[in-house]
């Protein structure tokens, strides 16, 4: 009887682990949200803490290798013909506004990434149904 329990545990793993793959995804733990895309063994991830989850952080952008889980320490997003440089937070006006503006160009485009000698291509394919749009509804902490 563990056997056919495992084989369907293991199974939903590994479905839920190449449904990530190229899509976005959205998570929420804990009172806050995230948005995260993997792609060439690198995740994109986007921090959106809520004022119910944890009310004093800043949302933020960051890399990270899906390998190791290490985070890249400089990177460059380039979307829709805006460059952002990575990683960052919104803490300040000019985080802030970094931060909503990526959101608005992921929705639009695919984001090239690049880091070293390194350059990886997250497509937009679902983000316009799954990254956040500032307006009303908009829940993620900015400065």
């Amino acid at each position: 009887m563990k056997l056919p329990i495992l084989g369907i545990l293991l199974a939903s793993l590994c479905l839920n682990t190449f449904a990530a793959q190229g899509r976005w995804t959205e998570g929420y733990g804990q009172g806050n949200l995230e948005y995260f895309i993997d792609q060439g063994g690198m995740r994109l991830y986007i921090a959106c803490p809520t004022q119910e989850g944890s009310a004093d952080t800043p949302s933020s952008v960051s890399l990270s290798s899906l390998k190791n889980g290490q985070d890249v320490q400089n990177f460059t997003i380039k979307v829709n013909g805006v460059s952002y440089d990575g990683p960052f937070s919104a803490d300040s006006r000019v985080g802030e506004n970094n931060f909503i503006s990526l959101l608005h160009n992921l929705r639009k485009g695919d984001a090239v990434v690049k880091f070293g000698q390194t350059s990886v291509k997250f497509p937009k394919s679902n983000a316009a149904k799954v990254v956040p749009v500032h307006g009303k509804k908009f829940s993620c902490n900015l400065s």
